[in-house]
């Protein structure tokens, strides 16, 4: 499989693998108070997976993986979870307020991490980007089908991953529209890896240079 194949339109789901976040999400709400403090829960499952990191490249994906992981399964519990194949993308909603959320399946209410990719370095549109976290996820549809979701961070100088963008295939012709701050129109990003920018015309393969699976989460816990 191609290091982008993440971001390809599925009919079966692509993440083999769930951990168990449920039974770290409830007991740590007994230490918390009755509004659900994401950062705590965030944190303590980023944690958990750093303590059983002996020997990583980079150690940000770890810990951003948990945090993000983290983070889709209290969505996925409160209903915060945003569908944007589901939704009007101007009017982003929660999927607990559609009126169809009673019978919407389990994987339409969460997003599922599949990879992390670490990029040093990038330049769009004339702006160069460095130390950039690629998180990719999959979501079901309307139609059942599986289909990607992006997250575009950078690191300040604090170590910390800051979100400067997201992206989904609003088209479905299997690009990836990425939104950031920094345009007031979409990049595009192709299955092949290679970001266009639609002003100049540009086309720029991401060179990845390292990036986390749920495979390698798995292998933390049975070492």
């Amino acid at each position: 499989m191609g290091i982008f194949d993440s971001l390809q339109k599925t009919k079966a789901r692509k993440r083999l693998y769930d951990f168990d976040l449920e039974e770290l999400y409830r007991k740590g709400r007994f230490a918390t108070d009755t509004d659900i403090d994401y950062e705590f829960f965030e944190n303590l499952n980023a944690n958990k997976l750093l303590e059983l990191t002996k020997k990583s490249k980079n150690t940000n994906l770890i810990e951003l993986w948990g945090k993000l992981d983290m983070k889709s399964y209290i969505d996925y519990d409160l209903g915060n979870t945003v569908n944007l194949y589901y939704i009007n993308c101007n009017h982003p909603t929660p999927v607990k307020k559609l009126e169809n959320y009673d019978y919407m399946p389990d994987d339409a209410r969460k997003m599922n991490l599949l990879d992390i990719k670490y990029v040093k370095k990038c330049t769009i549109e004339g702006l160069e980007f460095q130390n950039i976290y690629l998180a990719t996820f999959e979501i079901m549809d309307s139609e059942e089908f599986y289909r990607p979701y992006v997250l575009f961070f950078t690191q300040n100088e604090n170590n910390e991953c800051l979100q400067i963008g997201y992206g989904y295939d609003s088209n479905d012709n299997g690009n990836v529209e990425i939104f950031m701050e920094f345009f007031n129109y979409p990049i595009f990003l192709t299955t092949k890896g290679f970001v266009e920018a639609p002003l100049s015309n540009k086309k720029e393969k991401l060179d990845v240079y390292d990036y986390i699976t749920e495979k390698d989460i798995k292998k933390l816990f049975k070492n």
